[in-house]
C-alpha cells in the first residue's frame, strides 16, 4: 500500500511540474527583427524628448538617435523647463518652430518631464491577461507607488520578478472631476512587479487591487518610462497603438490599445469612485489619489495583455521568472522603446 501511495504522489508530482512547464510556455514564439520606431504625424500628435541641453522638439527618429529642434535655445530655460507648462502655452494648430535640426543619441536623452506622484494603474484591463491568470473579476484600480524612471535604467532583482509593457497616460491639467478630463499625453512604460510579495500580502476572496498589489508593485526602479512624450491632437489617439515586448529578444507581449477594456474615461471615473478606498501596503493604508485629486503629469499605467511570466501554477519556481542578466525590451508605436537589464539587488 505504502508503495502504491508514494507511486501516486510520484504521479502527482509530475502531473503538476508538466502543468505548471504547460502553462507557462510562451505565448508568442518570434525572436525580435530590427526596430523602426519613427514618430506619429505631426498633424496627429507631437513628440518631445529632453536631453542635458534642453528640451527637444523631435521631427525624427532612426536607429540609436532623435532628431529635432532644441526649444530651450530658441525659448530659453525658463520657458522650457516644464514640458507640461510649454505645451499648454502652444497654439494647437502651430507646426514645427523654424531652427536648427540636430541629432542627438538615445544615450543621452533623459525623463522629458517629471511625473507627479504616487502613480494610478489598472489591472486586467484585457480579457486575455485576465484569462491567463484564470481571473473573473472586472478591472481593477491599484496605486503604483514608485517614482519613475527612465528608458534604461537597470532593474533591481528580487524573487518572481515580473514585467508588463503598458501605455501611461498622464494629464496635462489637473483632475478635479471625472466629468472633466483635460488632454493627455502618452509615454512608454513598464510595470516591473514583486510577484512573491504581492502574492504573499494578497487577500484571497477580497477585491483584487486592494491588497499585495500596492507592496509588490511598488519596489525603488519597478517603473521606467520611455524617453519620448507624445502629445495627440485627438483624445482617442492613444487607441492606435500598439506595444510590445521582447525578453532576451524572444517575443512575450504584443498587443493593441483598442482592446483594453477600460478607456482612459473609464479608469478616471473608476478612480474617482474609490477615492476614500483604503488600500494595504503590507501594515499600512494607503490612498489611490492621496491629493484628493489626479494632479497634472501623474502617470496612468492603462493594463497589460496577455504573456506575462507569472500564472498561480509557477508562483512555486523561480526559475520561470526574471534572472540577474536578463534583457526586457518594450516598444511601442510612435513612442520608442525602453531597454532595461535585471540587475542584482533590490531583497
Amino acid at each position: 500500500m505504502l508503495k502504491v501511495l508514494l507511486g501516486l504522489l510520484v504521479l502527482l508530482a509530475i502531473a503538476f511540474v508538466t502543468a505548471t512547464w504547460w502553462v507557462s510556455r510562451p505565448v508568442f514564439s518570434e525572436t525580435r527583427g530590427d526596430f523602426a520606431p519613427g514618430i506619429a504625424d505631426p498633424a496627429q500628435a507631437l513628440t518631445f524628448a529632453r536631453s542635458a541641453d534642453g528640451l527637444i522638439w523631435v521631427t525624427g527618429h532612426t536607429g540609436d538617435a532623435v532628431t529635432g529642434i532644441n526649444l530651450t535655445k530658441i525659448h530659453g530655460e525658463a520657458a522650457t523647463a516644464d514640458l507640461i507648462d510649454f505645451v499648454s502655452a502652444l497654439d494647437p494648430a502651430l507646426p514645427a518652430p523654424a531652427g536648427e535640426t540636430e541629432s542627438f543619441p538615445l544615450s543621452a536623452l533623459n525623463r522629458p518631464l517629471d511625473y507627479a506622484f504616487p502613480h494610478i494603474a489598472a489591472g486586467t484591463n484585457f480579457k486575455e491577461h485576465a484569462d491567463e491568470i484564470y481571473s473573473d473579476d472586472p478591472p481593477f484600480l491599484f496605486p503604483k507607488l514608485v517614482e519613475a524612471g527612465r528608458w534604461q535604467d537597470p532593474v533591481p532583482f528580487t524573487s518572481r520578478l515580473d514585467f508588463e509593457a503598458e501605455l501611461c497616460l498622464f494629464p496635462l491639467a489637473d483632475i478635479d472631476s471625472p466629468d472633466e478630463l483635460p488632454d493627455f499625453g502618452l509615454v512608454l512604460c513598464n510595470d516591473f512587479t514583486d510577484r512573491w510579495t504581492l502574492v504573499k500580502e494578497l487577500e484571497f476572496g477580497g477585491p483584487l487591487g486592494l491588497t499585495g498589489f500596492a507592496s509588490g508593485k511598488g519596489r525603488a526602479g519597478y517603473l521606467p518610462t520611455g524617453y519620448l512624450v507624445v502629445i495627440p491632437r485627438s483624445p482617442d489617439f492613444y487607441l492606435s497603438l500598439e506595444l510590445s515586448l521582447y525578453l532576451n529578444d524572444h517575443l512575450r507581449q504584443r498587443f493593441a490599445m483598442r482592446d483594453a477594456i477600460l478607456t482612459i474615461e473609464g479608469i478616471i471615473a473608476q478612480a474617482f469612485a474609490q477615492r476614500d478606498t483604503p488600500f494595504q501596503k503590507g501594515d499600512e493604508a494607503v490612498s489611490l489619489m492621496p491629493h484628493g485629486n489626479i494632479p497634472r503629469g501623474t502617470l496612468i499605467l492603462t493594463g497589460t495583455a496577455a504573456g506575462v511570466i507569472f500564472k498561480p501554477f509557477n508562483i512555486w519556481y523561480q526559475g520561470f521568472y526574471l534572472e540577474p542578466g536578463d534583457t526586457v525590451r518594450t516598444e511601442g508605436t510612435w513612442l520608442g522603446h525602453l531597454e532595461n537589464n535585471v540587475a542584482v539587488g533590490g531583497g
